[in-house]
């Protein structure tokens, strides 16, 4: 009698700290089955490993059997993105876990399932009066992103954007709502702000079966610019010596 096939269900954890709120998502073969949220904002660093291991267990799994990893790669906050990536490429070595690297615009997207919104734009603060800004529309019931993750002014964006009604959604409104604020352009309520990890686990599945894959050694966070300490301190150094 001929044994019966070994099917493979890959076991894939999904992590989003790119965000204020960030949340760790687990499922098998591309299903989630579990998804939980951080205690509070800020909280990657003391509440990230935990959560990951929480759900392992709830699932009867440890990190070594863990198969993929998917993670939400910026733009965002470089301190809670670098979490990730570290964690990630940890796992990588440790369990031969592949990764798979999913953009924080993109996650933010499918927060958005009214089919009555033809146009959103996700906004994330980049500081100093700037935002990354990223803009999808609906087509074939699905959200195609027509401008690429750039950095503009809110000035900027309404010049370009605020011509037909446009939805925004992102933690980037969280203090800069009325700068956006038109009779075209729209604020999505608080609830569609967050990226979450349930969100970075559907994309990450879909580009595992296309195997799109990162290599862990020269994996890094996607920046639309260098972090703000790192110019912060170029400028210190080029004022000393008159650069």
């Amino acid at each position: 009698m001929a044994k019966s096939a070994i099917i493979y269900k890959p076991l894939a954890l999904a992590m989003e700290t790119s965000g204020r709120l960030g949340s760790v998502a687990i499922g098998y073969d591309g299903k989630l089955s579990d998804e939980k949220t951080f205690s509070a904002p800020l909280r990657h660093s003391a509440e990230l490993f935990n959560t990951i291991i929480e759900l392992l267990e709830k699932s009867g799994k440890s990190a070594n059997q863990t198969n993929q990893v998917f993670i939400s790669i910026g733009p965002g906050s470089f301190t809670g993105i670098r979490i990730s990536v570290t964690v990630a490429k940890m796992m990588a070595l440790a369990a031969q876990s592949k990764i798979v690297v999913v953009n924080t615009s993109d996650a933010m997207a499918l927060n958005v399932d009214d089919s009555s919104i033809k146009k959103i734009a996700t906004i994330i603060d980049a500081k100093r009066d700037q935002f990354f800004i990223a803009v999808f529309e609906r087509k074939n019931n699905s959200w195609e992103k027509i401008l690429p993750d750039c950095l503009m002014t809110a000035e900027q964006f309404k010049v370009k954007f605020d011509n037909e009604p446009i939805w925004l959604l992102g933690e980037g409104l969280l203090y800069y709502a009325k700068k956006f604020q038109t009779d075209n352009i729209k604020i999505l309520d608080k609830e569609y702000w967050s990226p979450r990890a349930a969100n970075v686990f559907e994309i990450g599945s879909q580009m595992a079966t296309e195997g799109k894959f990162s290599d862990p050694v020269s994996l890094v966070p996607f920046y639309l610019r260098r972090p703000e300490a790192e110019e912060n301190w170029e400028k210190k150094t080029l004022s000393k010596t008159g650069g």
